[in-house]
Parts: C-alpha cells; structure tokens; sequence
C-alpha cells in the first residue's frame, strides 16, 4: 500500500466518527476507568471482554443513576455492592455474582432483569416502583436471605 493510500484512509476513518475519542482510538476500557474513577469504585480489574471485577465492595449509592452506562457490565464484586437512592430503572450492567449483600432499594424499578445470579449475604430492593415479594426475588437470584420487601 502506497503511504498516502494509507493517510486517506485514516482520514476517512477518523471522518466516520462522531464521538471525537473513538476517533482518536480511545477505547472502551478508558471509558470503563473514568466512569469508575468518576463513581470511586477502588480495587477493580476490567476483564478481557471488558466486564469488571471488583475485590471489596461497591457503593454507587445516591449517584443519580437513571441507568449503568452501556459500557459498563460488573462481573464479580467479593463484598458487597449497593445501587440503591438513584431513579435506576433497570439493573443491567450489575454484578453476576456479590460475595456480600445486594442493595437496589429506592430506585424506579419495575422488573429485577440484570440483578446478581448468586448474593452470598442478603438481598434488599425494597421502595421500588414495583415491590417485588421473596419469591420474585428467588426467582432471579441464589440469595442467603431477602430483605423484608
């Protein structure tokens, strides 16, 4: 390939993108790792397929989350993990598995879609637009205990 084949293509590449960062090449784990920064989540890997494990807990607590950015998909977070006082209207993006306890009270949801598999301490979403009864709950997770809903 002739070198100024090469330019005009690059320059065509760069034309493609609206959002200026992708057209830098900025990846996605540079997204992932300032929305964390951003949330202070601490003690965190991004994973190969850009899912993020976290050693410790995770207090997303009052962040006016409506939703997890489409980016960000929590895999593993050994403590406990808390999105609860936001207006989230969907779990997607939340951990597959919490070591501890799971806490999504006080949002907008109407479906428990996206929440952990498996919690090893207890599951509390009470003060929903929906209120979800232990069996729903159950339903959708391998839980120690569910919060009084």
């Amino acid at each position: 390939m002739v070198k100024n084949e090469m330019l005009v293509r690059e320059s065509i590449s760069f034309q493609r993108y609206k959002d200026p960062k992708r057209a830098l090449g900025v990846s996605i784990r540079v997204l992932i790792e300032e929305w964390l920064e951003e949330m202070s989540v601490e003690n965190y890997v991004i994973n190969d397929d850009l899912t993020i494990d976290v050693n410790g807990r995770v207090n997303l607590s009052h962040k006016n989350l409506i939703t997890f950015p489409e980016y960000i998909k929590f895999r593993n977070v050994s403590g406990y993990f808390s999105c609860d006082n936001n207006q989230l209207t969907s779990l997607e993006g939340c951990p597959s598995t919490v070591g501890r306890s799971f806490f999504c009270d006080n949002n907008q949801l109407t479906s428990l879609k996206g929440c952990p598999s498996t919690v090893g301490g207890f599951f509390s979403c009470y003060n929903n637009k929906k209120q979800f009864s232990e069996k729903e709950v159950r339903t959708y997770c391998k839980v120690e205990s569910v919060n009084p809903l």
